[in-house]
């Protein structure tokens, strides 16, 4: 039995639901499900032609789409790299030069991880820096910013931002990404 009132689908049909705890007995026939049914939609309607959103969706739908219909998308390289806003230092500093070098193999490691077949993934990447598994329709603008004195990344998915390491050479950089993503998945929950 269908509760159609919440939704609830029960193995036999009780005499009230018990998640909403509406009297479901007498709203078992079909019709009297299609009758509430119809009840429910026509209330919808009203709320959506007073917001006058019907009108909106219908004269506008190209920008509706986005946030009301889902579409998978494979994450691509330029795509995370698109999402995160670097946070550079001043232009000319020293620090400024060795942010640049280590932007280089932001990038690359990037390109890796599209190219690969293993883990890390591009979408742990994302997991990582945001906690979030895909790009949500509405923009998320997470930030990327460089730190010293640290051998590996560290996120903070309250502010949506990864920290990453400057390290001399890309293979290090490339080992440090590695690890530090792969030892922190989910906060730690499978």
């Amino acid at each position: 039995m269908y509760c159609p009132f919440c939704g609830f689908q029960w193995p036999t049909l009780p005499r009230f639901c018990s998640s909403c705890g509406r009297d479901i007995k007498n709203a078992a026939s079909l019709s009297d499900f299609q009758e509430l049914t119809e009840k429910y939609s026509s209330m919808l309607q009203t709320t959506l032609a007073t917001l006058d959103f019907v009108n909106a969706l219908e004269q506008h739908p190209s920008l509706f789409f986005p946030f009301m219909c889902y579409t998978e998308t494979k994450l691509t390289a330029d795509a995370v790299e698109n999402i995160f806003q670097v946070q550079l230092s001043q232009p000319g500093s020293t620090n400024r030069l060795e942010e640049a070098r280590v932007l280089s193999y932001w990038r690359d490691y990037l390109l890796y991880l599209e190219e690969k077949e293993a883990s890390p993934f591009l979408e742990d990447v994302l997991m990582f820096g945001t906690g979030l598994k895909e790009v949500p329709p509405a923009a998320i603008q997470p930030q990327l910013v460089f730190q010293k004195n640290f051998q590996f990344p560290m996120a903070n998915v309250c502010t949506n931002t990864i920290k990453i390491p400057i390290l001399p050479s890309y293979e290090e950089f490339q080992a440090a990404m590695d690890y530090g993503m792969q030892n922190s998945p989910g906060f730690g929950l499978p």
